[in-house]
């Protein structure tokens, strides 16, 4: 299994834009093969998350990508608002929009989408988000993935990418930050990620190698990678700049990387560092558009939702909003 890719930012401050998130889902859905039908059910989704955002907080957005995973394509859309919150419980209840009125409501959109969940603290806004696959069954996961990855505002490429690849009882995750931003950003970032793919399954050292000779026709790129591995419960990463990661399980450790950059200038011995990845562990990484200093202590029950949702509440919450901005969270899947 391989992910990646940038996500698609909506703002959502008046009624037109509700049909711009329902076309854009839908178009995303249909170019994902979905069919018409599950096209449709993807619009409703979207119709549904979009308008609720206005009737309850009366502004916010739309995060939407699209997502691979065990051989099917699918969307996935996040929408964030910074309202008062909202009593998920009742809120799911047939008939029950997240505003009080009657409408289809979270109900259906928990019921037609492949996976839903939501973060709605008391007075601190909400994420909502849903992922639509094809309704055929799909293998257990081993691993759940999920991301945030946008633009510097007001552009329209991103100058980070990731990816992440699954082989069984191993997922390979990277986060690229090409130098500056815009086209020439995204190209280095291109090529650093394209490096990845060719072998993920490489010792990490020789993956930032290959990577750091693919960036030398480019401005140049920090990337950090790193590997779990649920059969010995180890984590191992090698970064060059300012990408961070960090675990957190009982506690949050942020994790060694060196200085350099990818296509300039790299360490002689490019490091790998080992940790233990406790069960009920997450990893994360994140690009420099994402502010420093964190806790999930500030997000009181954020470490149990979906790694989207972790990854969208991160850009919401921390983003510079003066540079791309990159989040992805990999954890265990839950049985």
């Amino acid at each position: 299994m391989e992910v990646g890719g940038t996500c698609e930012l909506f703002e959502l401050d008046d009624n037109a834009d509700i049909g711009a998130v329902r076309r854009r889902f839908a178009a995303l859905a249909a170019a994902a093969g979905l069919d018409e039908v599950r096209t449709g059910e993807a619009a409703l989704i979207a119709s549904e998350l979009a308008s609720n955002v206005l009737k309850h907080a009366q502004r916010g957005g739309a995060v939407l990508g699209a997502v691979f995973e065990h051989g099917r394509r699918g969307v996935v859309i996040a929408a964030w608002d910074r309202g008062p919150g909202m009593n998920l419980d009742a809120c799911l209840r047939d008939g029950m929009s997240m505003a009080g009125t009657r409408g289809a409501g979270l109900g259906a959109v928990a019921r037609l989408a492949t996976r839903f969940d939501a973060y709605t603290p008391y007075g601190r806004g909400s994420v909502v988000v849903a992922t639509v696959f094809p309704r055929r069954a799909a293998p257990p996961a081993r691993f759940a993935v999920g991301a945030a990855c946008l633009p510097f505002p007001g552009l329209p490429v991103c100058g980070d990418a990731w990816t992440a690849h699954v082989d069984g009882e191993r997922a390979t995750a990277v986060v690229c930050d090409g130098l500056g931003h815009g086209a020439g950003a995204a190209d280095a970032a291109a090529a650093v990620i394209a490096a990845v793919r060719a072998a993920p399954g490489a010792p990490l050292g020789a993956i930032l190698e290959r990577a750091h000779r693919a960036a030398h026709a480019t401005r140049g790129a920090a990337a950090t990678i790193a590997r779990l591995d649920l059969a010995d419960r180890e984590l191992v990463v090698a970064g060059v700049g300012n990408v961070a990661a960090w675990v957190a399980g009982d506690t949050l450790k942020q994790l060694v990387t060196q200085h350099g950059t990818l296509g300039q200038v790299v360490p002689s011995q490019l490091r790998e560092e080992r940790y233990r990845f406790a069960p009920g562990a997450l990893l994360v990484l994140c690009s420099d558009g994402i502010k420093s200093r964190w806790s999930f202590d500030d997000h009181p029950g954020l470490a149990a939702c979906d790694p989207t949702t972790i990854a969208t509440v991160m850009w919401r919450d921390l983003s510079r909003g003066r540079d791309d901005a990159s989040v992805v969270v990999v954890r265990e899947a839950v049985p």
